[in-house]
């Protein structure tokens, strides 16, 4: 009884080190901060902001000018609507799926810039926001 409970540790211990090396090798992508928010904002025809919140998420908070927008359950399916000709930033209510869509979109060759949570700059950024209905 005892070396089949010996085998299930290791092995568990053997599956949770493939899963930390799994998480290493997956980038954090960079944060974008408020400053260099404003300033990518300011010329929106030099970058690609992707909003990868659900669509009542956007309808509440609104959307930055001109995001595509392409809830992150639904981006892999839906790259072909990403144009490659531009740099992203991806971004969602706190960074989380902004990152999981990040990285995503950096295993498919496409060049990013980093991720933000709408929610931290929301407030500063009211010039740059609109409501769909």
């Amino acid at each position: 009884m005892r070396g089949i409970y010996w085998v299930c540790a290791v092995c568990a211990m053997l599956a949770m080190g493939l899963l930390m090396a799994r998480q290493a090798e997956t980038k954090a992508p960079k944060k974008i901060t408020y400053e260099e928010l404003v300033k990518l904002l300011e010329k929106p025809q030099d970058v690609l902001f992707i909003d990868v919140r659900e669509p009542n998420e956007i309808e509440v908070t609104g959307t930055l000018k001109g995001a595509l927008t392409i809830p992150v359950g639904q981006l892999a399916d839906r790259l072909k609507e990403v144009p490659k000709d531009k740099p992203v930033v991806a971004f969602c209510r706190r960074g989380g799926r902004a990152t999981r869509a990040s990285n995503l979109l950096d295993e498919k060759g496409y060049k990013t810039l980093g991720v933000f949570g709408l929610e931290e700059y929301h407030d500063r950024l009211k010039d740059y926001l609109v409501y769909p209905k």
